[in-house]
């Protein structure tokens, strides 16, 4: 007998290439605002409109907390919407809150304070939940196959990444580093493409019809605190955006003050990304040939070996430190992909033991493992070299080596052991049940 076992019953028996792309559509402009609101839009307050970096930073860390609250709880309500296209509807009502809450929070007066920064901020964050949390809610209903489902998350991420590309790249395109022009560049981007993209996924992605009822909180409460699989992905899930959110914070300061090499961080973002895209095609292929936890932790273990030679470098190392980029970023597709292809597997495990319809519930959960992640990433790399009484511009580089390429390290090994040994497959051809 056979566990992990999904129910098809009410769907096609898969999606075209273009029902895929369609679902991934609205990925791009939602990755467009990722680089610019933690680049360009601190500077811009604190420099600009000369409200400190240091009080831009707490109100901004300060709008983030509430997605401790709000993840889970959009997540549920996106569970319970009534009606044929609940998640579309959900998505529909966020694009307008979110590109009104940006025109604000992007395009401020002179005289502004940190309470337009804070309260148009958190509005923005919380129209993004909206749109994403049923997006991706949507990605573990749209294709009942454990495959389509990674090629779902596979359309979604990639083209996330594209966007994220094409945000990193905008200074260049539109000639100026202002950060005001970079903003103003990136709102209209967003703007114009989002709707067009949100049409495009509702008219091509289908979004089947519930097909269970939704579970009182009392009796799905037990059912979700006791899923192995759900806790095994979520402390996965964590750690290894640990690992990843650490360099994240630092790679300015690394390439800088470690390589002395600021003239090239534009174009190493750029093959750390790039390789993300290039890799997604074949993370696809590997899961569907070993399973996605085996890829999913080979691509930990490439990151691993990868970031382990980052201490070593110094002075002048920049094509050493570009093939790390490039090797690390090839790893960058599975993370973005795999989890999230898992965690819809996780759901539609859990709805056949009796949890309902709860996939929405089940992506804010993975979104909030996200934002805490890189939430203690930031602290934890900052405070470490204070407490080692680093400043961006010192000599001695030793404390910003090891704090960004060892540590990572560590979460990225814990990161792997969780996966190889505590998460198991939930693919149905590759669970058996005990007999």
């Amino acid at each position: 007998m056979r566990t992990g076992h999904l129910s098809t019953r009410g769907f096609s028996p898969g999606l075209s290439l273009w029902q895929v792309l369609a679902y991934g559509a609205p990925g791009l402009p939602l990755a467009l605002m990722g680089i610019p609101l933690y680049v360009y839009l601190p500077p811009f307050y604190a420099n600009e409109l000369g409200l400190g970096l240091a009080a831009v930073g707490m109100a901004l860390m300060l709008t983030r907390l509430w997605d401790v609250i709000t993840d889970p709880l959009v997540g549920h309500l996106a569970d319970r919407v009534p009606g044929r296209h609940r998640r579309k509807w959900l998505m529909g009502s966020g694009i307008p809150l979110l590109i009104v809450s940006l025109w604000f929070l992007l395009r401020p007066g002179d005289d502004v304070g940190l309470w337009h920064l804070y309260l148009w901020g958190l509005a923005a964050f919380l129209g993004w939940t909206l749109i994403q949390l049923p997006y991706a809610s949507l990605g573990a209903e749209a294709d009942p196959s454990p495959h389509g489902r990674t090629r779902l998350a596979a359309s979604r991420e990639g083209l996330a990444l594209i966007g994220t590309v094409l945000a990193a790249s905008l200074p260049v395109l539109i000639g100026s580093e202002a950060p005001g022009t970079v903003l103003l560049a990136v709102f209209w981007l967003m703007a114009l493409s989002l709707p067009l993209a949100f049409l495009v996924m509702a008219a091509g992605a289908p979004e089947p019809a519930r097909h269970r009822a939704v579970v009182d909180w009392r009796r799905g409460w037990p059912l979700l605190i006791g899923n192995r699989h759900l806790r095994a992905l979520l402390g996965g899930y964590f750690l290894n955006n640990l690992a990843n959110g650490i360099p994240a914070a630092l790679f300015l300061m690394f390439v800088a003050d470690r390589l002395g090499a600021e003239g090239w961080l534009g174009w190493l973002l750029l093959l750390y990304f790039g390789a993300g895209i290039a890799a997604l095609p074949a993370w696809t292929f590997l899961a569907r040939r070993i399973g996605k936890r085996r890829s999913w932790g080979a691509s930990i273990l490439l990151a691993t070996v990868s970031f382990a030679f980052a201490p070593l470098l110094g002075t002048g190392d920049v094509a050493w430190f570009a093939l790390i980029c490039v090797t690390s970023g090839l790893s960058l597709g599975a993370d973005m992909a795999l989890p999230a292809s898992i965690q819809a597997d996780i759901a539609g495990l859990d709805a056949e033991a009796g949890g309902g319809d709860r996939a929405g519930l089940f992506f804010g959960l993975l979104g909030l493992a996200t934002k805490l992640a890189l939430a203690v990433a930031v602290g934890l790399g900052y405070g470490l070299l204070a407490l080692a009484g680093f400043e961006s511009g010192d000599a001695d580089t030793t404390a910003l080596a090891l704090t960004y390429g060892s540590l990572p390290v560590v979460f990225k090994l814990a990161a792997a052991w969780l996966v190889f040994q505590r998460l198991t497959d939930t693919e149905p051809q590759l669970e058996e049940a005990p007999r």
